[in-house]
C-alpha cells in the first residue's frame, strides 16, 4: 500500500508539472524593456578567404586588420537581448594558392567585410556584475577587395554570425563588453574589372572584440 501510494503521489506531480510549467512566463511591457548603444574595436583571427572564378579555385588566409561594430539592442527578457549591429573587418592577402599552386603577392591584397547583422542573444545572468550571453544573427555584407594594382573588386551577399559575449557591469549603465565568434558569408559574386568575368567569393573565419554598452 505504501508503494502504491508514493506512486500515486508521483503520478500526481508529473501531472501537475506542466500546468505549473505554464504560470512560469514573464510578461513584456515598456517597463521591463532597456535599450542599450554598443561600440567595440574588433579583429580577426584565422580569416579564411575561397575564391572560384571560371572553375579556377584559390584558397588564402587573410592578416588580421583592425575593425568596428556599432549595434543598438533591447533587453525584452531577463535572460533574452535582441539587437542590430553594423561590423566592418579589415584584412590583407599576400600570399595564396590557385589550384594548389603557391602564389605571392607585393603589394599585398587588402580586403574590407561591411555587414549588417540581426542578432540575438541568450543572457546566463549571474549573482555578480559579470554574465555570459551566446547568440549569432544573420544579415548582409558588402566585400571589397583592393588588388595589386589598386583596383576595387566588389560584391554583396548574405552573411551569418556566432557569438559568445562576455560581459562586466562597472556601473549602473554602462558595460565592459568581450565578444569572440565566428563570421562567414555565402558566396558573393564579385565584378572583377572585366565587366563578362564574375568571381564566386567566401569569407569566413574567428572574430575577436572589445568595448563597452551603455543602458538607457
Amino acid at each position: 500500500m505504501k508503494l502504491l501510494g508514493a506512486l500515486i503521489a508521483f503520478a500526481a506531480v508529473l501531472l501537475s508539472a506542466p500546468v505549473q510549467a505554464q504560470t512560469l512566463n514573464y510578461s513584456i511591457s515598456p517597463e521591463t524593456i532597456k535599450t542599450y548603444a554598443k561600440v567595440s574595436l574588433n579583429t580577426t583571427f584565422q580569416l579564411n578567404l575561397k575564391e572560384n572564378e571560371m572553375g579556377l579555385v584559390s584558397n588564402a588566409e587573410v592578416d588580421p586588420g583592425m575593425g568596428l561594430s556599432l549595434a543598438a539592442g533591447l533587453e525584452v527578457l531577463p535572460e533574452f537581448d535582441v539587437e542590430l549591429e553594423l561590423s566592418g573587418y579589415t584584412g590583407s592577402v599576400d600570399y595564396r594558392t590557385i589550384a594548389g599552386a603557391p602564389v605571392i603577392y607585393a603589394p599585398a591584397e587588402e580586403i574590407r567585410l561591411l555587414s549588417g547583422f540581426v542578432n540575438g542573444y541568450f543572457k546566463f545572468n549571474s549573482a555578480t556584475n559579470a554574465r555570459f550571453k551566446l547568440g549569432g544573427g544573420l544579415g548582409y555584407s558588402n566585400y571589397t577587395l583592393t588588388d595589386s594594382t589598386n583596383i576595387k573588386h566588389r560584391g554583396n551577399g548574405l552573411a551569418y554570425q556566432v557569438k559568445g559575449v562576455g560581459e562586466y557591469d562597472f556601473g549602473p549603465n554602462a558595460t565592459f563588453v568581450s565578444e569572440l565568434g565566428y563570421i562567414a558569408t555565402t558566396d558573393i559574386d564579385v565584378e572583377l574589372s572585366n565587366a563578362l568575368a564574375v568571381r564566386d567569393t567566401a569569407v569566413g573565419g574567428i572574430t575577436f572584440g572589445v568595448g563597452t554598452k551603455f543602458r538607457f
